[in-house]
């Protein structure tokens, strides 16, 4: 499988109540977390849309965004929206999902994920695992919207514990704090990167 056939979708539909104003537009060295990752994403991927609460929402970001089918499911509807969109695009098949809060992406984490399909055609996700699922970035296949089962959780955690997902042990540069979900995380990872 080739990263740059599969198109990525970063999830931002949140209501960011925690960081207290939109994360995606929080800056991380001078640059939108979207817009920064959303550019990491988009010189490996076929291309890169947003899901959002409402369509349009980072155009002015020049990011193609979409709405979610469902708002405040959390991230699994995202992944639901995500999915779908991609099936309604004529296109069954693998899809990259990140979401606008992952500070941290190296482009070695997306060459791993995607190796894995080779060895496991027929998996619904393929995901990083430690003691529990770290399903940012992962691979996410739309055969698994077929799966009744997954969609009956809220909880990212629990849908991947019912789906056909295969696990990948974290690569060994896997970061402490990977995510910024309030303000202070992104100055502790800001702060951690400087060094």
């Amino acid at each position: 499988m080739n990263l740059r056939r599969i198109p990525a979708y970063i999830l931002a539909g949140g209501r960011s109540s925690r960081f207290g104003s939109d994360k995606a537009r929080a800056l991380f060295q001078g640059q939108p977390l979207i817009a920064r990752q959303a550019a990491l994403l988009s010189s490996r991927a076929r291309h890169v849309i947003v899901v959002a609460r409402r369509a349009g929402q980072y155009q002015d970001l020049g990011l193609t965004t979409i709405a979610d089918l469902q708002p405040d499911q959390g991230p699994i509807g995202g992944l639901r929206t995500a999915l779908a969109h991609h099936r309604e695009s004529n296109e069954d098949g693998w899809l990259m999902l990140s979401c606008c809060d992952l500070v941290i992406l190296q482009s070695a984490w997306l060459l791993t994920l995607v190796a894995a399909v080779d060895e496991h055609p027929d998996a619904d996700a393929i995901v990083f695992r430690d003691q529990r699922w770290q399903p940012f970035p992962g691979l996410y296949h739309t055969r698994s919207l077929e799966r009744e089962q997954t969609w009956r959780h809220v909880s990212f955690q629990r849908a991947l514990d019912s789906s056909f997902a295969h696990p990948l042990n974290l690569p060994h540069d896997w970061p402490i704090l990977l995510q910024a979900n309030t303000p202070q995380d992104l100055h502790r990872i800001e702060a951690d990167a400087a060094r």
